[in-house]
């Protein structure tokens, strides 16, 4: 678990920090002198719909790749991996089906969006460059995962992406550009840190493309197809159900409401940020101690990865939930946005679920059971595009947040009983509860010292009160085993010594 500890620790700093910047572009975006909110809910809804096209463009090849990369490691030379190459040319054939599909729905795109959001019909094509970029980046990134280069992917996508995020949208604000180049610009954001990352890999001697079948293609071919066919399908519908309330939200609404929905789902972000750093790491590490039948570090790696998770997502979510409506007034955010507080409330509580039940989805889909995370996906599917459309027309904002609340919770219970009824494996422990009282605790008190207080003396009061408590608390009580010898990291890299060590017998 070192490993692990170790390098999702530092894709976790690189993930915040890419927060953090991400939060100054949300502030920038948000703030009512410098976009609109129709403009904002734009950049919302490209980011969904790109996502889309990249889900769609891949057509599942990335799990292929995560799936099989050590057998290819483990059994050919470097240079007759040809693993990358057959993944490069499924997806730019897939880019190629999904763009001229585009062009064929053109009418019924400005049918469904012409009449409330008129500005997502006008840049719509800008989204073709967006999602080419996804896709060429995510296979690059999956690739990199096999050479443990997940914090290396992690800093780009998180930290790199944002920061030239903030460079357009400046340039945007000081009036160096218009809002059609900062959209122009906008699409080429995954562009650069793919051919970052080509390089960083070639400068490694890690990047190989060899376009004559090796002979562990040809061993694994019928397997490699059989899970490419099924897993396109878990991925269409993994990314249509996060994409869902955007689409809806844009057909039926307007792009203000995609941006007051977007601010509270990237609030929610930053409590999933943990989970997108562990997931960097355990990926590999999954693929090889299920080739290796190695169930004692499956086991460890699911109830590691869910009290880290659900004790991160607890702190942040009561963190944000204290201080969102003084953050909005203080900073002078358009009042608008405050219609995303409860969203944000539900969504968190989805999220909350979801980080407590650990890395359940990344155990079975890097299984010889991977299948099973197909039909749990289409449930999912099933259960969310309905309900979301529903609920939209009948509640506004809000629907998609009930739907995605109701949707995932059958989701992760369905996932738990797999994987305890399969495998004899679940991911709580006596930790859990003590996590979750700990959190209630800690944000009860904090809120009724500061209830009275002003927007900045809660803003900072409130924040340093609660997480002293959090902290004081996870620490008195032991709730995570990782949590010490991060601190003994942590103090010995700032030069500071815990304890004294006991004399070494003699």
């Amino acid at each position: 678990m070192s490993q692990i500890r170790k390098n999702s620790l530092k894709a976790t700093t690189w993930i915040y920090t890419g927060f953090l910047i991400g939060a100054v572009n949300t502030y920038f975006l948000t703030h009512k002198s410098w976009f609109s909110t129709d403009e904002n809910g734009l950049t919302r809804a490209m980011l969904e719909i790109g996502l889309l096209v990249s889900a769609f463009s891949t057509l599942g090849v990335t799990a292929v790749i995560n799936k099989f990369f050590p057998y290819y490691k483990d059994n050919v030379e470097n240079r007759q991996n040809d693993l990358l190459a057959i993944a490069l040319i499924i997806s730019l054939t897939g880019f190629l089906v999904c763009a001229g599909g585009i062009y064929a729905m053109e009418d019924l795109i400005v049918k469904k969006f012409g009449t409330n959001s008129r500005l997502l019909v006008e840049y719509f094509y800008w989204i073709l460059p967006l999602g080419f970029f996804m896709m060429l980046y995510g296979i690059l990134e999956s690739y990199s995962y096999g050479f443990h280069k997940g914090v290396t992917a992690t800093l780009l996508k998180e930290t790199f992406v944002r920061l030239y995020t903030t460079v357009i949208i400046l340039l945007k604000i000081f009036d160096q550009i218009s809002f059609k180049q900062f959209i122009m610009l906008f699409s080429f954001q995954y562009g650069l840190i793919a051919v970052t990352l080509i390089i960083l890999l070639a400068k490694d001697k890690q990047l190989w493309l060899s376009f004559r079948v090796s002979r562990v293609t040809r061993k694994f071919r019928k397997k490699m197809l059989a899970m490419l066919a099924f897993t396109f399908l878990v991925i269409i519908v993994n990314v249509l159900r996060s994409s869902i309330d955007g689409l809806v939200l844009a057909a039926k609404q307007n792009l203000t409401k995609v941006g007051i929905f977007g601010l509270a789902a990237y609030m929610v972000s930053v409590l999933q940020a943990p989970f997108r750093s562990i997931v960097a790491v355990t990926i590999p590490l999954l693929s090889r101690a299920w080739k290796d039948k190695n169930y004692t570090e499956i086991q460890r790696v699911y109830q590691r990865s869910s009290i880290n998770l659900l004790s991160f997502s607890l702190f942040v979510f009561f963190l944000i939930w204290l201080n969102y409506a003084h953050a909005i007034e203080f900073f002078n955010i358009n009042p608008v946005y405050m219609e995303g507080r409860w969203v944000f409330f539900i969504l968190g509580i989805v999220t909350i679920i979801e980080m407590g039940t650990g890395v359940n989805g990344q155990i079975i889909g890097t299984s010889t059971y991977w299948r099973f995370e197909l039909w749990t996906s289409l449930l999912l599917t099933a259960l969310i595009i309905p309900l979301s459309y529903t609920l939209t027309v009948r509640y506004g904002i809000f629907g998609p947040a009930f739907a995605n609340l109701i949707s995932f919770s059958v989701y992760n219970f369905i996932r738990y009983i797999f994987l305890l009824k399969k495998f004899n494996m679940q991911p709580f422990t006596g930790k859990t509860i003590e996590v979750l009282i700990i959190a209630g605790l800690s944000y009860t008190l904090t809120y009724f010292i500061f209830r009275q207080a002003g927007h900045l003396v809660s803003l900072l009061g409130a924040s340093v009160v609660y997480t002293l408590l959090f902290g004081s608390l996870m620490i008195w009580r032991k709730i995570s085993p990782d949590v010490e010898p991060v601190m003994a990291t942590a103090s010995a890299r700032l030069g500071i010594r815990l304890r004294k060590e006991p004399p070494a017998n003699s």
